[in-house]
């Protein structure tokens, strides 16, 4: 059930955390506030977008970064990337 709903969440979401790489300054605000348990830090490091079936996109990790570094992406599908 977890890889189906994983499947789903990656491509028919319309909800996303991306990043704008680069300024991630490593306090770890956003792994820690991560109710869903992921190592936010880690994709914000590498700018990478927080793609994990775990994901809920609550939001929590964009709100708590002090750089502005994650953003949560609301938006129909078909005008974002993969």
């Amino acid at each position: 059930m977890a890889a189906y709903l994983g499947i789903v969440q990656r491509f028919k979401s319309r909800f996303r955390i991306t990043t704008n790489g680069g300024q991630c300054i490593s306090c770890g605000n956003c792994s820690t506030y991560c109710e869903m348990g992921i190592d936010v830090r880690a994709y914000a490091q590498k700018g990478q977008d927080i793609v994990r079936s775990s994901c809920v996109g609550c939001g929590i990790c964009s709100s708590v970064c002090p750089r502005g570094v994650l953003n949560l992406e609301n938006g129909p599908v078909s005008t974002r990337k993969i």
